[in-house]
């Protein structure tokens, strides 16, 4: 607002360094945007694929529940996490965890006493806790990359819509208002030249 801002040469300056900052900063907001938009796209695509597979997979283990209901066999017991390995990345200025890969304890099945369907059973088991392992990863990751992105966007629609159009107004009546100031000096001073000369003429 004109009542706000200083109209002179001092407030001018600072408003075009300002300007050009906010002209500096918005592409960078524009692009952050983007960049965050792609990731978040890529992490969602890759949660909607393990949600299939982790989907698909119950469906195929069906067939056994009952047998594995029958059995005094206890999967839980043989699948067990060790740990999980991962590392850090950071995207636009957000760090997220990247799976590297998970580890189970080492547990030994008696061979003898096991059903022979335990084997291929445990390897299901450790493919579906690998899958919500990840999915865990992944929804933590995208929790903060839509955080950013939501920052990001509203810094840049502030830029965009506020302060660069408000920048470029009080620029335009700063500079309105010097040049009348300039002019109504430069009328006042050839008004006093004429007033001397006149009076020099009348002597």
């Amino acid at each position: 607002m004109i009542d706000k801002i200083l109209m002179n040469k001092n407030a001018l300056a600072a408003l075009k360094i300002e300007l050009r900052e906010y002209n500096t900063a918005l592409p960078v907001f524009e692009m952050k945007e983007q960049q965050l938009k792609d990731v978040v796209q890529s992490i969602e695509h890759s949660i909607n694929r393990l949600k299939k597979a982790i989907e698909q997979t119950n469906e195929e283990v069906k067939v056994w529940v009952a047998v594995i209901a029958e059995d005094t066999v206890n999967l839980s017991d043989l699948v067990k996490v060790d740990h999980v390995n991962t590392e850090k990345r950071e995207i636009a200025g957000v760090t997220i965890e990247v799976f590297i890969d998970v580890a189970f304890e080492n547990i030994e099945v008696d061979p003898v006493n096991t059903p022979l369907w335990v084997d291929p059973a445990i390897n299901v088991v450790k493919d579906q806790k690998t899958n919500h392992i990840i999915w865990d990863i992944e929804k933590k990751n995208i929790e903060l990359l839509l955080e950013e992105l939501a920052e990001a966007r509203r810094m840049k629609n502030a830029l965009k819509e506020v302060f660069i159009p408000e920048a470029i107004e009080n620029k335009r009546k700063i500079e309105i208002y010097l040049g009348d100031v300039e002019r109504l000096a430069i009328g006042c001073a050839k008004l006093v030249k004429k007033k001397k000369q006149d009076k020099m003429a009348a002597l």
